[in-house]
C-alpha cells in the first residue's frame, strides 16, 4: 500500500475512518458482516481464532482481512474488550439498495474495557470501573465511574500520598480502564509501573486536554449542586472522565447522576493487602469468590444487591450511629420471619433493572430487557406493602425511596409482548392494540388473501361485472374482465394489459392494497422499531426516578441478605462501645466454620483494650490456629462495621478506623524485592499510618531473615506499637523468647494455643489460652505432615546438639584472614551512609531496616555470605 491512489473507493473510505481510531480495532460494516483490514485483521484473527484472508484493495497485493457476522458481533467484541482492546463500530448510515456508489459510513460508538455495557460482558454482581487521573500542581485527582450503574466517585491526594492512597484505592476498585490527563511523565511512569505489577488487567489511555472546554463545568449537568460543591477540588478530573465516556459511547449519559466522595474519615479503611489477607471478596488461592466472606454473607436476590454488598464489605462504616442504623434493620428482619421470607420471595422477581436503565439511556436496550423491567416494576407494589410493616428507621426510609412507577409499568404492559425475541429486527415485539397502524399492517400481512377476496366481492357488487383478481411480477395485482362482459367499465378502471379473451385493469384501491401488501413486512419492522424507540424515549424521562428505586431496592436486598445469614448461621448482634475495647466470647471464623467438613470449629474468646490488653502476643506451634484466630478477630470487627451480625455468643466491639494485616510474604519478582524486603515495607507502611484507633494484625514478623535479626525486629515492632502507636494489636510469633515483654508493661499479654501431649504425639486443641509457649513443636508438626520417621529421629539428635551448643561459651579466634577482611573505615560508602542519615528522624523499624541494609552491604564487601 505505497500508493493510496490505487486503492478502491471502499478501501479509501475505510482508511479515512481508520484515521479517527488509530488506537482501536475497527469493525467496518460491509453488508451482513463487520470486516477488519490490515493490522486490525491480523490482530483480530489472532485473538479471535478467525481465518485471515485477503481482499483486493486496488494494489497488486491483497489486503489482509477477516470478518464476523453482524448478528453475532457482540460476542466477538466482548472477547476483544476482555483482552484489553478498544473496538470502534463503523455502521452503514444508508440503505445500500437506495444508494448509488459508496454507502455513507461512520463510527457510531467505541466499546472499551471501562465503558462496555453488553449484558454478559460484566459479571452481574461485580462493578466495572473506568477511572481518570489528573495532576494539578502537587495534587493528584482521581475520578472513578461505573457506566453500567450511573455512579461516580472521587478522591484527591498529594503526590507524596500516591502510593498509600491513590494506588491503594485503585487496588480496591480495580478499574478496567484508566484515562490519564495532564500528568508529569514521571508520575505517569509511576502509575504504569504500579499497574504492571497488579493481578488485574487495566487499559491505559493518555489524552491531551482540549483547552476550549471548561471541564470543571461539565459535572454540573449530571450531579446535584451539593455533590458538585463538595467535589470542587476535582471537578476538572470528573469532567474529563465524563467527556471521555460520552465521546466513546457517542450517546447521552444522563444516567450518570450519583456522585460520591471516597472519604477515609467516614469509613473503616481496608487497604488492598488487608482485603486480600482476610479474603473479604477474593480468596488468596485464585482470586475467586469461593471461600470468601462475601460468599458467606451474600444471600442477595438481585444483582444490584450483590454489587452493593461487595461495596459494603470493601468500605465498612465508622460511625456508631451509622452502624446502629443498619443493625436495627437487620435485627428487625431477623426477628420478623414472615417479613424476611416475603421480601426474599419478592426480591427474587427483580431483574437487574439498574443496568437495564443504563441500556435504555444509551440506546442499546433490547426487547427482553423491556420485559425484565416490566416484571421488576410489577413487584414494586408488594415490596412497598411489605416494607410498610417495618419499624426500623432505615427500612422505613427506604420504603419512601421506592416508587411503584405505575405509568411506566402500564406503558410496558400495553406496548411490549409477553415473549418477544431478544432482537428487535426479528419483529413480534409490540403488543397488538398498541398501534392501530401496526395492527392494520399485520392484518394485511397475515390476511392478504382474505382481503383480496373481499376487495373482489366489493367490486363485483359495485359494478355488476364478473371479474377475478390475479398477480404477475411485471404488472402486480389486477382485475381480469372477460371480453364476454357487456356492461360498461367504470372510468376509474385503468387498462394495463389486453389479452386474446380478456382485459386486465387496475384501480386506485387495488394499487393501494398492492403497495401495502408488498411492503407490509418491511413497513411492519420499521414501525415496530419506531414504536419501540418511542417507548424507550418515554422511559428515559423517568430514569432518574427509577434509579432511585433501584438503589433503594439494593439496600433492602443487602439488609435482608445479612438477616438471612444471621438466622441461618446462628449469628448474634454485637454491641458497640466507645471505650476502645474489643470483647468477644466464643467467636468463630465465619468462613472457616462454613467449609470445615471433618471437624467442628473451636470457638475462642478475645479481649483487647487500652488498659491491660492492648497487645496480645500469641506464641505456640505452627498449624495450631494462631493465624486463624487473628484473622477471625479482624473479620468479626469488619462484619460488625457493615452492620452485620457475627458468629459469637456475645460481643462488645469498638469501631476501628483501619484494619492492618501483615500476614505471610513471598518474593516480589516483578519489582525485584526479596521476601524480607516485602515484609519490612509492609511493616513500615503499617507503623506509619496506624493510629490508636486501628486494629493491627502481625503474623510472624522477622521470619524472612536470620533468627536473631528476626527476633530483634519483632521485639522492636512490639515496643514501637506499645510506646508510640497504642493500637489494639494481635502479634503472632514463633519467637517464644518474646513472652518476657509482658514483664515490662501491663499492656502486653501473652496467649498461646492449648496443646495435648501424649508421648511423641500431640493434639492441637485450637483453644487460645493465657500464657506463653516455651517451645515451637516444629518436629511434632513435621510428624503430622508425614515426614519420614528416620529423618525426624535425626532431627531430634541435631536439635539436642544445637540446644547444648547454646549454653557453651563462644570463642572468637583472631587470624590474619579475619584482619584482612576488616573494612577500611575511612574509604567506605557505609560510613558515608551512617554520617548522612538523620538518626533522630528514623522510627525503630526504619532504623532496623537501615541497619539490615548496611549489614548486607558490609557482608558483600567482605566476601562473607
Amino acid at each position: 500500500m505505497t500508493e493510496e491512489v490505487k486503492l478502491t473507493p471502499m478501501m479509501k473510505q475505510y482508511l479515512e475512518v481508520k484515521k479517527q481510531c488509530q488506537d482501536q480495532l475497527l469493525f467496518f460494516r460491509l453488508g451482513d458482516f463487520y470486516e477488519m483490514f490490515f493490522d486490525d485483521a491480523i490482530t483480530a484473527s489472532r485473538e479471535l481464532d478467525l481465518t485471515l484472508t485477503g481482499r483486493a484493495g486496488g494494489n497488486k497485493e491483497k489486503v489482509p482481512m477477516c470478518g464476523v457476522p453482524f448478528h453475532s458481533a457482540d460476542t466477538y467484541i466482548e472477547r476483544l474488550v476482555q483482552k484489553g482492546y478498544k473496538v470502534a463500530i463503523c455502521e452503514q448510515m444508508e440503505d445500500p439498495k437506495m444508494t448509488k456508489g459508496i454507502v455513507k459510513r461512520q463510527i457510531i460508538k467505541v466499546v472499551t474495557p471501562g465503558t462496555i455495557t453488553m449484558e454478559h460482558a460484566v459479571a452481574a454482581k461485580q462493578n466495572n470501573y473506568i477511572g481518570c487521573i489528573m495532576q494539578q500542581g502537587n495534587m493528584i485527582s482521581l475520578a472513578l465511574a461505573e457506566v453500567t450503574t450511573g455512579e461516580c466517585m472521587w478522591m484527591a491526594c498529594s503526590i507524596k500520598q500516591m502510593e498509600e492512597k491513590l494506588f491503594d484505592i485503585l487496588s480496591v476498585y480495580t478499574p478496567r480502564e484508566l484515562v490519564i490527563e495532564t500528568m508529569a511523565s514521571s508520575q505517569q511512569s509511576r502509575v504504569k509501573r504500579f499497574l504492571e505489577t497488579r493481578d488485574w488487567s487495566c487499559t491505559v489511555t493518555a489524552i491531551q486536554r482540549d483547552e476550549s472546554i471548561a471541564y470543571e463545568t461539565l459535572p454540573v449537568k449530571y450531579f446535584s449542586a451539593q455533590a458538585v460543591e463538595k467535589a470542587k477540588p476535582v471537578l476538572a478530573c470528573i469532567g474529563v472522565l465524563l467527556k471521555y465516556i460520552a465521546d466513546v459511547m457517542k450517546s447521552e449519559i444522563s444516567h450518570m447522576n450519583l456522585l460520591i466522595a471516597i472519604d477515609y474519615t467516614k469509613q473503616l479503611v481496608l487497604d488492598a493487602a488487608s482485603l486480600r489477607h482476610l479474603e473479604v471478596t477474593q480468596n488468596v488461592r485464585d482470586g475467586g469468590r469461593k471461600g470468601t466472606l462475601l460468599e458467606v454473607l451474600d444471600h442477595t436476590q438481585t444483582a444490584m444487591g450483590g454489587r452493593l454488598l461487595r461495596k459494603w464489605l470493601e468500605s465498612p462504616l465508622l460511625s456508631i450511629g451509622d452502624i446502629t442504623y443498619r443493625q436495627d434493620s437487620v435485627a428487625e428482619l431477623v426477628q420478623k420471619v414472615t417479613l424476611r421470607q416475603d421480601l426474599v420471595n419478592i426480591l427474587s422477581r427483580i431483574f437487574d433493572f439498574e443496568r437495564i436503565l443504563t441500556r435504555i439511556e444509551i440506546g442499546t436496550v433490547n426487547p427482553k430487557d423491556m420485559v425484565a423491567l416490566r416484571e421488576s416494576l410489577a413487584a414494586l407494589p408488594a415490596i412497598k406493602q411489605y416494607l410498610a410493616q417495618a419499624q426500623s428507621r432505615m427500612l422505613k426510609q427506604l420504603a419512601t425511596q421506592i416508587s411503584v412507577h405505575d405509568d411506566m409499568y402500564t406503558l410496558l404492559m400495553r406496548g411490549i409482548n409477553d415473549n418477544p425475541g431478544t432482537v428487535l429486527r426479528n419483529g413480534g415485539v409490540i403488543r397488538s392494540g398498541f398501534s392501530a397502524e401496526l395492527d392494520e399492517i399485520r392484518r394485511l400481512a397475515a390476511d392478504s388473501q382474505t382481503i383480496l377476496q373481499e376487495l373482489e366481492a366489493t367490486e363485483r357488487e359495485r359494478t355488476g361485472i364478473k371479474m377475478k383478481i390475479g398477480y404477475t411480477k411485471v404488472f402486480g395485482y389486477y382485475f381480469e374482465i372477460s371480453h364476454a362482459n357487456t356492461k360498461p367499465i367504470p372510468d376509474y378502471y385503468v387498462r394495463k394489459q389486453t389479452l386474446v379473451n380478456a382485459e386486465r385493469y387496475i384501480t386506485p384501491d387495488l394499487k393501494e392494497f398492492e403497495v401495502k401488501v408488498l411492503t407490509a413486512q418491511e413497513r411492519m419492522l420499521a414501525l415496530e422499531t419506531a414504536l419501540f424507540a418511542t417507548i424507550r424515549e418515554d422511559l428515559q424521562q423517568q430514569i432518574a426516578a427509577m434509579q432511585e428505586t433501584a438503589r433503594a431496592l439494593a439496600q433492602v436486598d443487602c439488609l435482608v441478605s445479612l438477616a438471612v445469614a444471621a438466622q441461618k448461621y446462628r449469628y448474634i448482634r454485637p454491641q458497640l462501645n466507645t471505650e476502645r475495647t474489643i470483647l468477644i466470647r466464643d467467636g468463630r471464623h465465619p468462613i472457616i466454620e462454613r467449609f470445615l467438613k471433618s471437624e467442628v470449629f473451636v470457638p475462642n474468646d478475645v479481649q483487647l483494650n487500652h488498659n491491660d490488653h492492648e497487645i496480645l502476643v500469641l506464641t505456640g506451634p505452627n498449624m495450631a490456629g494462631k493465624s486463624t484466630y487473628m484473622r477471625q478477630v479482624a473479620v468479626l470487627v469488619l462484619m460488625t462495621q457493615i452492620g452485620a451480625f457475627i458468629p459469637a455468643k456475645e460481643a462488645s466491639i469498638c469501631p476501628v478506623d483501619r484494619i492492618f494485616t501483615r500476614i505471610g510474604a513471598s518474593d516480589d519478582i516483578l519489582t525485584g524485592q526479596s521476601t524480607f524486603m516485602v515484609e519490612m515495607k509492609e511493616v513500615a507502611y503499617i507503623l506509619k499510618h496506624a493510629t490508636m484507633n486501628s486494629l493491627l494484625i502481625f503474623d510472624e514478623i522477622g521470619r524472612g531473615t536470620s533468627t536473631f535479626d528476626g527476633m530483634s525486629i519483632a521485639r522492636a515492632v512490639i515496643e514501637y506499637v506499645e510506646s508510640k502507636v497504642h493500637a489494639l494489636t494481635l502479634f503472632a510469633t514463633h519467637y517464644h523468647e518474646l513472652i518476657d515483654m509482658s514483664d515490662k508493661t501491663t499492656k502486653i499479654k501473652n496467649y498461646t494455643v492449648a496443646v495435648k501431649e501424649r508421648g511423641k504425639d500431640i493434639t492441637f486443641l485450637r483453644r487460645i489460652i493465657a500464657g506463653g509457649a516455651d517451645r515451637s513443636y516444629g518436629l511434632h508438626v513435621a510428624r503430622l505432615a508425614g515426614v519420614p520417621e528416620s529423618l525426624l529421629s535425626r532431627a531430634e539428635v541435631i536439635l539436642k546438639d544445637l540446644e547444648a551448643a547454646e549454653t557453651r561459651p563462644c570463642r572468637v579466634a583472631a587470624s590474619k584472614e579475619v584482619v584482612e577482611r576488616n573494612i577500611d573505615l575511612f574509604t567506605n560508602p557505609i560510613i558515608d551512609a551512617l554520617v548522612s542519615v538523620d538518626v533522630m528522624a528514623l522510627t525503630p523499624i526504619e532504623a532496623i531496616s537501615f541497619l539490615y541494609k548496611l549489614q548486607t552491604e558490609a557482608k558483600e564487601g567482605s566476601g562473607m555470605k
